[in-house]
C-alpha cells in the first residue's frame, strides 16, 4: 500500500466525485489480514446482546434472518477460512451475509483498516461524520436489494477481497443522479444492465460509488468485500447534529440567568434574549472537539472498545503508542485537560508538562516509567501517572514494550 496509488485512484475519481475502479490498491497481504480480522469481528457481533440489529442474511435473494442463531450456535474458529465456516452454516445454498458497523465489533479491525485508508484521509480530508465499514460475503449473485444508490453523503468504497471476482455496475447519468435518495430501488437488472458502466474486481481490487450513483455488483462464487463508507452529512443535518453536541457539552460562558418575559414584549424584540456570541463560541467548542475525537481515532466514527489489561507489578516497563491512533489535547478549562484517544475522552488534572508528554507518546518510541515520572513528579503523583497509563492501555491506544 502506497500513497501514490491512492492518489492515482483519488484523481481518477475526480476527487471522489465519479466512479473510478483502483487495481491491487490492497496488497495479498493485507488481503489476508482482513480477512482473517473479520472472523474477530463476527466473533465480536454474535458476542453482543442484540444480534438482529446490524446483520442481514438472504438465502436465494429472500431475507431469512432465522439463519441468524445458527450462527450464533456456530461461530467462525480462527483456525477455519469464513468460505469453510459459510459451508458449515449454508450448506451449497446461494447465501449472502452483510453486516454494518464492523469497527464496533472488534479493535484490532479498526486498526487495519484505518492504517490501510490512511493515505486517502491525508489526500482526501476527513469526512465530517468519519469512517464506518461493512462487509458482503457470499456467493449470492446480484445485490438482493436490486439496483440501488446510498444516503445522501456516504460515498463508498469497495475493497474486494476475493477469491473469486466481483462484476461492478454503475449507472451514472443524470436522470439516476436526480432522484431522490431512498425514493427508488430497481430490480429490473436484466433490462437495465446494457445501459450500465461494467468493472471486474479481482481480489485486491478497489472500486468508488459516489452516493448518488446507482450500483450493483454481481457474486456468482463465493468471496467477501468490505466497504469503507465515507461520510460527509447534509449541511442541515450537521448543524443540527452539532447543536445537539454542543448542549450535551454542558458548556458555561456566564453567570447570568434570563430575566421573566413581559407579555406584551413584541416579536421583534424576542432576538434579545439570544446571545448569538455565546451560542457561536459554544458550537465552535463544540466542532472542534468532535474533529479531535475523530482524528485521535484514525478518522472512524464509532470509538474503540474498552479492553482490560493490567500494569506490570514492577516499574521497570515502558509504553508505546499505536502510531496511527494520536492522542489530541483540549485544555480550555482551567484545571483540567480533556485527552482524545481512540475517540473517548479523558480527564486529567493539568499539568504543564503533559502536552510534551503527549508528543513524545505520539512519536511512537518506546517511553518508560521512569521517565514519565520523572517528567510528571511531583505534580502528579504515581497514582495519577498509573491512572493515565491505565486510561490509554484500556482504549487500546498503547501498547507495553516488550
Amino acid at each position: 500500500m502506497n500513497s501514490p496509488s491512492w492518489k492515482t485512484f483519488y484523481n481518477e475519481s475526480n476527487g471522489l466525485k465519479k466512479p473510478a475502479k483502483a487495481n491491487q490498491l490492497i496488497s495479498k497481504k493485507d488481503t489476508t489480514a482482513i480477512k482473517q480480522l473479520l472472523i474477530n469481528v463476527l466473533d465480536g457481533f454474535f458476542a453482543k446482546n442484540d444480534i438482529h440489529i446490524g446483520l442481514k442474511t438472504y438465502i436465494n435473494n429472500e431475507l431469512r434472518n432465522d439463519y441468524i442463531e445458527k450462527m450464533v450456535a456456530n461461530p467462525p474458529r480462527v483456525e477455519d477460512s469464513l468460505e469453510t465456516w459459510s459451508q458449515q452454516i449454508f450448506g451449497n445454498q446461494k447465501f449472502g451475509i452483510v453486516l454494518i458497523g464492523l469497527e464496533e465489533y472488534s479493535n484490532a479491525f479498526a486498526e487495519k483498516l484505518a492504517t490501510i485508508v490512511s493515505p486517502l484521509l491525508e489526500i482526501a480530508g476527513l469526512p465530517l461524520n468519519g469512517l464506518s465499514f461493512l462487509f458482503f460475503m457470499g456467493n449470492y449473485g446480484f445485490t438482493p436489494f436490486g439496483i440501488h444508490k446510498e444516503a445522501v453523503g456516504e460515498d463508498g468504497i469497495l475493497f474486494h477481497l476475493g477469491p473469486g471476482n466481483k462484476q461492478f455496475y454503475t449507472w451514472d447519468d443524470p436522470k439516476y443522479n436526480s432522484i431522490q435518495h431512498n425514493s427508488e430501488v430497481f430490480h429490473n437488472i436484466t433490462k437495465m444492465l446494457p445501459n450500465s458502466k461494467s468493472y471486474n474486481l479481482e481480489p485486491g481490487d478497489a472500486m468508488f460509488i459516489p452516493h448518488y450513483v446507482y450500483h450493483i455488483a454481481n457474486t456468482p462464487k463465493f468471496s467477501m468485500s468490505v466497504v469503507l463508507d465515507y461520510i460527509n452529512p447534509p449541511i442541515d443535518r450537521f448543524e443540527n447534529e452539532l447543536i445537539k453536541e454542543t448542549a450535551e457539552e454542558n458548556l458555561q460562558h456566564s453567570v447570568e440567568y434570563t430575566k421573566p418575559l413581559k407579555l406584551n414584549t413584541p416579536q421583534s424584540s424576542l432576538n434579545n434574549l439570544i446571545d448569538i456570541p455565546s451560542i457561536q463560541k459554544k458550537l465552535e467548542i463544540a466542532l472542534d472537539r468532535k474533529i479531535l475525537s475523530l482524528k485521535s481515532n484514525g478518522g472512524i466514527r464509532r470509538k474503540s472498545n474498552k479492553i482490560k489489561v493490567s500494569i506490570p507489578s514492577t516499574d521497570t516497563f515502558s509504553i508505546k503508542s499505536k502510531k496511527i491512533f494520536q492522542l489530541y489535547i483540549d485544555e480550555k478549562d482551567l484545571k483540567t485537560t480533556l485527552i482524545f484517544a481512540r475517540g473517548h475522552r479523558l480527564i486529567k488534572k493539568k499539568h504543564p508538562k503533559l502536552p510534551q508528554l503527549i508528543n513524545q507518546i505520539n512519536e511512537g518510541n518506546c517511553i518508560s516509567l521512569t521517565s514519565i515520572k520523572q517528567l510528571m513528579e511531583p505534580l502528579w503523583d504515581l497514582i495519577e501517572i498509573y491512572s493515565f497509563i491505565q486510561d490509554l492501555l484500556s482504549v487500546d491506544c498503547i501498547i507495553l514494550c516488550k
